[in-house]
C-alpha cells in the first residue's frame, strides 16, 4: 500500500469543452513525455521498420545534397503527406510519423528535438496508381532552407525492439506507467463535457513546456494513447494529426488538444 500510494501523482487541472462540434482539452501542467523501456540485454529491431527508415534516410540525404545543404540544426517544421489505398485502420499515423522521424534523425536532422511543428495527413490514392507515396517536406524555421522528397513505400509503423535472449523481457518505465494512468484519469474525469459517442478524425496537440529538449513526438505519444482509450479519436477514419512545441515560462506550462471532425 505504501508503494502504491507513493507512486500516485496528483491529477492536473483539466478543462474540456466543445466549440462548433470540435473538442478542446486544456491540461494545466508541464507536458509529460513517453520514455523508452529499459533494455537489459541485446535487442533485435524489426527488419521491415529498419529498411523503411533506411530508405527514408537515403532519400532525405539525397535531397540535402541536391541543394548543397548540411544537416538541419535549427528549429524545424515537418509536413508529411501519405497517399495510399491502405485503410487507415491498418496503421497508426503517429507511429508511421515516428518511424519517419527516426529515419531522419542524426542523418538529415541533427536531433529530432529541434522539431517544433509536425503534421501528417492521410489522403486516398487513385486506384489507377495503387502504390503508396509518402511525401516529406522539411523547413528551417530560422533561415527558411527547405527540402522535400517522395518515397514509394508502404506505411510502416515504429515498433518496439525485441529482446534477443530467450525469455528476456523489456522493462517499462514505472514512471511512464504512473504518468499514463494519471493522464487517463484526469481526462476521464472531464470526458462527460464532450457529447457522448463522439469520435473525431483529426487531432492537433500544442505543448507549452519550459523544457525545450523534450521531443514533440514523444510528448504526443503519451497523450494520444489516453485520447484513444477514451474513445475520442476514431482509428478507422483518422486522416490527420499535428504536434507543436512552444517554450513556456515556469507556471505557464500546459497541453492543448484540439479534436476535429472531417
Amino acid at each position: 500500500m505504501m508503494t502504491q500510494t507513493s507512486q500516485q501523482k496528483q491529477l492536473p487541472n483539466v478543462i474540456m469543452s466543445q466549440r462548433k462540434g470540435n473538442a478542446i482539452i486544456q491540461i494545466k501542467d508541464e507536458p509529460l513525455v513517453k520514455t523508452r523501456p529499459q533494455y537489459p540485454h541485446e535487442i533485435i529491431q524489426d527488419h521491415s521498420m529498419m529498411m523503411f527508415q533506411q530508405l527514408i534516410m537515403k532519400r532525405g540525404r539525397a535531397a540535402l545534397r541536391s541543394k548543397s545543404l548540411n544537416v538541419f540544426r535549427n528549429a524545424l517544421n515537418v509536413e508529411i503527406e501519405i497517399i495510399t489505398l491502405q485503410p487507415s485502420d491498418q496503421f497508426y499515423l503517429e507511429k508511421v510519423l515516428k518511424a519517419i522521424f527516426d529515419g531522419l534523425n542524426k542523418h538529415v536532422i541533427y536531433d529530432d528535438r529541434i522539431i517544433n511543428n509536425a503534421q501528417v495527413w492521410l489522403k486516398q490514392a487513385n486506384k489507377k496508381y495503387p502504390n503508396t507515396i509518402i511525401k516529406v517536406a522539411l523547413e528551417d524555421c530560422i533561415n527558411g532552407n527547405s527540402i522535400s522528397f517522395n518515397c514509394k513505400l508502404p506505411c510502416i509503423e515504429k515498433k518496439e525492439a525485441v529482446v534477443y535472449d530467450i525469455g528476456g523481457v523489456l522493462t517499462p518505465s514505472s514512471q511512464s506507467i504512473v504518468e499514463q494512468k494519471t493522464i487517463e484519469q484526469a481526462l476521464k474525469k472531464h470526458a462527460s463535457n464532450v457529447s457522448g459517442n463522439t469520435q473525431y478524425d483529426i487531432c492537433h496537440m500544442l505543448f507549452c513546456t519550459h523544457n525545450d529538449t523534450k521531443d514533440v513526438d514523444n510528448m504526443f505519444m503519451i497523450y494520444i494513447n489516453a485520447i484513444r482509450r477514451l474513445g475520442l479519436f476514431n482509428h478507422s477514419s483518422n486522416i490527420g494529426i499535428g504536434m507543436y512545441k512552444r517554450h513556456a515560462k515556469p507556471g505557464e506550462e500546459q497541453t492543448i488538444i484540439n479534436l476535429l471532425s472531417k
